[in-house]
């Protein structure tokens, strides 16, 4: 229950996301309702990270974690759509709140958290304290680059070996702030460490038929990989649909900022996979190899996805494909 409650929340979310990016396509009154929503959620949450809910009651944590960027980067997105000045300095508030914690060295979500506040921040007020926070957590995020097999590593505490050898597909979403420190800082180190994370990623998450593996797991010693599996799918030759949806729009962006085909080449064959096993009404199950009326559905991954073909309707030769399948009743 737990995880199920957690999900729909996550779901929530990006749906939000999407619909702002989607945006010409609704209603000024949709964007109104949302905009309310919004900031009775913020104010609910005041301050404080939520995690899950228990019968509705948000549960919340005393330190960040992947989710604790979103609502900053969903009231920067509506403060664009908009022009609300209250959305701004909410937005404000949480970026100047996660600050703190750019020297944070237990995970690899530091883009997650920093790209959709502090890193939006800093590119509309310009204040350096934004900038050189998000630059100390590109570097933390550098930090855990193993050479030994170039990746990133996903989970545990930096010097800790348990975990050390720990891939996941999900990392692709963090490459980003790495792509970013590069560009503001000239410092080739952080384009690398992406570029060769993300070129590893696709040799070893990505199967040959585009569906993909949760988790690798390497010798961290030797950089051999151990064994593929997953920690959140059906099973570890099954295709988890939030993974594949972040490998949708993580090769996507890393196209974006490498200009590597075979990127982009990744991201469409991806898209391809996700969209010949969607049911009827395009809500992705929660494993793509699963089916029935009794499988949970996963909204976010359809929200991630569409999100993901929306890069692509810019980036590929399909424009029109890509634009035409995303279709949700928001």
């Amino acid at each position: 229950m737990k995880k199920m409650n957690q999900i729909l929340i996550i779901a929530a979310i990006l749906i939000l996301n999407l619909a702002v990016n989607i945006s010409a396509q609704v209603s000024d009154e949709y964007v109104s309702k949302i905009k309310d929503q919004l900031k009775k959620m913020d104010d609910t949450f005041d301050g404080r990270f939520p995690e899950y809910t228990i019968d509705g009651k948000y549960k919340y944590r005393d330190k960040v974690n992947w989710l604790s960027g979103f609502t900053g980067g969903e009231l920067w997105n509506l403060y664009d759509l908009t022009g609300d000045e209250d959305l701004k300095n909410r937005a404000i508030k949480h970026a100047d709140a996660l600050i703190k914690f750019a020297l944070i060295d237990y995970t690899h979500d530091m883009g997650f958290i920093f790209l959709p506040t502090v890193v939006e921040a800093y590119k509309r007020t310009g204040k350096e304290k934004y900038k050189k926070a998000a630059i100390k957590a590109a570097q933390m995020l550098a930090k855990r680059f193993n050479p030994n097999g170039n990746y990133l590593r996903a989970w545990g505490k930096l010097g800790d070996p348990k975990k050390a050898g720990l891939l996941i597909i999900d990392t692709m979403m963090n490459l980003e702030l790495l792509f970013w420190a590069w560009q503001e800082t000239g410092n080739t180190e952080f384009y690398d460490i992406a570029y060769k994370h993300a070129i590893i990623c696709m040799e070893q998450s990505v199967r040959v038929d585009y569906s993909s593996y949760h988790v690798i797991e390497f010798d961290p010693t030797t950089g051999k990989v151990i064994k593929k599996y997953t920690h959140q799918g059906a099973e570890d030759e099954s295709t988890w649909a939030r993974g594949q949806a972040w490998g949708i729009y993580g090769f996507a962006n890393a196209y974006r900022f490498t200009n590597d085909k075979r990127f982009l080449q990744t991201s469409q064959k991806m898209a391809d996979v996700f969209l010949s096993r969607l049911p009827e009404d395009n809500v992705p199950y929660w494993d793509l190899d699963l089916s029935g009326e009794d499988v949970v559905r996963d909204a976010s991954a359809a929200v991630i996805a569409a999100s993901g073909m929306y890069l692509l309707s810019d980036l590929s030769n399909e424009k029109s494909k890509y634009k035409k399948i995303i279709k949700f009743n928001i």
